[in-house]
């Protein structure tokens, strides 16, 4: 197998190999180049990913040679690869762009933490946009939220504690909704493969455990995009004078 079949693990495994490294490494600016050396490996895989899937081509990588639909598959198709391009792609931009804010707005002792969960949320977006695996996806999508939490709680504003509790509790809320909603589908499928699940759901779909997997993720997914004044702490805006 050459080395570039082994570019949808990279994917993820590069990011999160970052992430310690960045708490180990403890002083800041080598903690940014760790994790923005990564970001733009990152964007360099999903682009040969992308070139790869652009033209049709679905690239399979199945995880510790389970072959699907037994064991963990990374999956990319044309649309994958493209939203691997995007996330990656912003998250290289991104991050340079911010040091200056982030050296303002986070104390100096907590800038190689910042850039850990940084490389720990991206590792999430990542493995969920590239998984082929519905409790990988929920998996992914805990590891980008944790990581979510601690990036919010880093402010230096004491309100940035209570919205980070704030979101976690909510975060958790919709995690249990999903993860209900997974194991209903289990249930009723005998699979977690989504391509495999994708053709056993056509003769159970209207079952009410499927209609009711499908309500749990609708609300599970809308709790962990839910975002307000009491969940992520943006303070009460000033109302527009009338004009006289």
């Amino acid at each position: 197998m050459s080395f570039s079949q082994h570019f949808p693990a990279l994917q993820v495994v590069i990011p999160l190999v970052a992430a310690p490294l960045a708490v180990l490494v403890r002083r800041g600016a080598l903690a940014f180049l760790v994790v923005t050396g990564a970001a733009w490996a990152a964007f360099a895989i999903a682009l040969a990913l992308w070139l790869v899937a652009r033209d049709g081509a679905t690239v399979s990588y199945a995880i510790g040679s389970w072959p699907p639909p037994w064991g963990i598959e990374y999956r990319v198709d044309r649309l994958s690869s493209f939203v691997l391009l995007i996330v990656a792609g912003m998250a290289a931009i991104t991050l340079p762009y911010s040091r200056a804010s982030i050296e303002r707005e986070i104390p100096q002792e907590l800038h190689n933490l910042f850039y850990a969960m940084f490389a720990l949320c991206l590792t999430g977006l990542l493995g969920i946009t590239i998984t082929g695996d519905a409790f990988n996806i929920f998996v992914f999508l805990e590891i980008s939220s944790l990581s979510t939490y601690v990036l919010i709680a880093l402010g230096r504003d004491r309100r940035a504690l209570v919205a980070s509790y704030q979101y976690l509790v909510m975060g958790t809320i919709g995690a249990t909704f999903i993860v209900i909603g997974i194991g209903l589908l289990y249930l009723m499928t005998g699979t977690l493969n989504l391509a495999d699940m994708g053709r056993r759901l056509g003769e159970v779909r209207e079952t009410r455990p499927v209609l009711a997997a499908l309500a749990f993720l609708t609300v599970g997914i809308s709790l962990k995009l839910r975002c307000s004044r009491c969940t992520c702490g943006c303070p009460t805006p000033t109302p527009m004078p009338h004009p006289p």
